[in-house]
């Protein structure tokens, strides 16, 4: 079936699911993926920073955003993983640079683990490979996610404003949300999204094991030569820039960039900062600096 193409992106359906992505750009293709709980949306500044001299794909996640929503909820993200890799076939794209955020790190992780050979580059920001930074403090309010029942009625009486009290711990700067971008951000709640949601919250979609594994397939890919950058928002009171040291340590070669006044939001907060980084991290890594 032909690519459906609308304002901001387009539709395309890959093996009977029906995906989004935004697109522009000419040139070695670039992958951005995004995390829990936003979509390609994430990147829209960004993108067209790299477009410049790129063609640049931001999809929508299976379960995210606008694609389709499994009725079972979330894919794990080895599925999701080979969902993606899918989509690339698709798309026409043999081999590309990843860039991923939160939870899409762990997606590019998978994709790099079965798919070495289609990775050229791969930028990591603000994530983590330790289960307990995933699973939230005892008190979060998605902790009642977990229990049957309370947790469809709790999603049920989720409202726009909510959604915005928890982004807001996310960002330095408040004043870059405002409400068409929360209105953009809360669109998948009323797509579907919720289901993925909660079934990510009652069955992981990764597991310890899982995130020792990928990063250890990271460290190992950073040795053998594929060029690594690490980005963060060193304010990000989730996933610590320590761990982004850490990573980075293990890897002669790899780049670091902190940047000191943004959050876990990274590509909302300083998106042009990014794309620019990025866009000299694929052109000449070594013109960025390393861990000091």
């Amino acid at each position: 079936m032909a690519e459906v193409r609308t304002a901001d992106g387009a539709f395309v359906y890959v093996e009977g699911w029906r995906w989004f992505f935004r697109e522009s750009g000419e040139g070695e293709p670039v992958v951005l993926l995004h995390g829990i709980p936003t979509s390609s949306f994430l990147w829209r500044k960004v993108l067209p920073v790299l477009a410049r001299e790129r063609r640049v794909i931001a999809p929508d996640l299976l379960g995210f955003g606008r694609s389709d929503k499994p009725r079972h909820g979330a894919e794990t993200v080895a599925q999701l993983a080979e969902r993606l890799s899918a989509l690339l076939d698709r798309l026409r794209v043999e081999r590309c640079a990843l860039v991923g955020h939160d939870f899409g790190v762990l997606v590019a992780a998978a994709l790099v683990e079965r798919w070495p050979d289609r990775v050229t580059h791969l930028v990591v920001t603000n994530t983590s490979f330790r289960i307990e930074r995933w699973r939230g403090g005892s008190l979060s309010p998605l902790q009642l996610l977990r229990i049957p029942v309370l947790g469809e009625i709790a999603l049920a009486l989720a409202r726009p404003w909510m959604l915005a009290a928890a982004l807001r711990r996310y960002l330095n700067d408040q004043s870059v949300l405002d409400r068409a971008m929360l209105a953009r951000y809360w669109e998948p709640f009323e797509l579907g999204y919720r289901r993925t949601l909660i079934r990510s919250m009652r069955v992981p979609p990764f597991s310890a094991d899982d995130l020792a594994r990928w990063r250890a397939t990271l460290v190992e890919r950073g040795r053998g030569g594929l060029p690594l950058l690490l980005a963060w928002g060193a304010r990000d009171p989730q996933f610590g820039v320590d761990e982004a040291r850490e990573l980075a340590s293990a890897i002669p070669g790899a780049r670091f960039l902190s940047f000191q006044q943004a959050s876990h939001f990274l590509p909302e907060e300083r998106p042009r900062a990014l794309g620019r980084v990025i866009a000299v991290f694929l052109e000449r890594p070594a013109a960025l600096p390393g861990l000091v």
